[in-house]
C-alpha cells in the first residue's frame, strides 16, 4: 500500500509502464478536466473509471487479483482503509468477472485520510475499503487507475 500526493507521480514510475500511464492520466485530468465514465489508457491493461457519490457510512473490505488499484481523489475527501490479506477472513468468494474477493471487518485496519491530489495505491495483498465518510458524507470526485498485473 502507498500513499502519497501526486505531485510526486515520477517517483513510481519505476514501478511500471502501467504506473506512468496512469499516474500521468490523473495528471492530465488535474489541469483540464474530466467527465465520469470509463477510459481505456491501453486496452484492458491500464484504464480508469472516474466517480463521483457522496462518501459512505458502510462499505465492504475488498482486494482484486489481477489488478493494482490507484485511487485519487480529484475532489473532496474520504477514509480509506488498509489491512494485510494474511489477516483478513473472506465473506464472499472471489468473482473472477468482477476480480473482487470481499472479506469481514477486522480490529485492526489502518485508517488512512485520502485528501485532494493524493492518492493511494493497493496491490493484491493489500485489502481495502475506500469511499467512507470521514465525519460527515461528503461529495467525493475520484479517478481510479485499474494496472493489470
Amino acid at each position: 500500500m502507498i500513499l502519497d500526493n501526486i505531485k510526486n507521480k515520477e517517483l513510481y514510475y519505476k514501478l511500471g509502464e502501467g504506473f506512468k500511464i496512469g499516474l500521468d492520466f490523473i495528471d492530465k485530468c488535474r489541469a483540464e478536466g474530466i467527465e465520469v465514465g470509463k477510459y481505456e489508457l491501453d486496452g484492458k491493461n491500464v484504464y480508469a473509471n472516474v466517480q463521483e457519490y457522496n462518501s459512505k457510512e458502510e462499505a465492504k473490505f475488498e482486494n482484486h487479483d489481477n489488478y493494482i488499484d490507484i485511487q485519487y481523489i480529484l475532489k473532496g475527501n474520504e477514509m480509506m482503509y488498509w489491512e494485510d490479506l494474511a489477516k483478513c477472513t473472506e465473506m464472499i468468494p472471489y468473482n473472477p468477472e468482477k476480480d473482487v474477493t470481499f472479506y469481514n471487518d477486522t480490529d485492526s485496519a489502518v485508517a488512512l485520510e485520502v485528501n485532494e491530489d493524493e492518492f493511494a495505491v493497493f496491490f493484491p495483498n493489500d485489502v481495502h475499503k475506500p469511499g467512507m465518510k470521514i465525519k460527515e458524507s461528503l461529495p467525493v470526485k475520484k479517478i481510479l487507475i485499474k494496472i493489470h498485473i
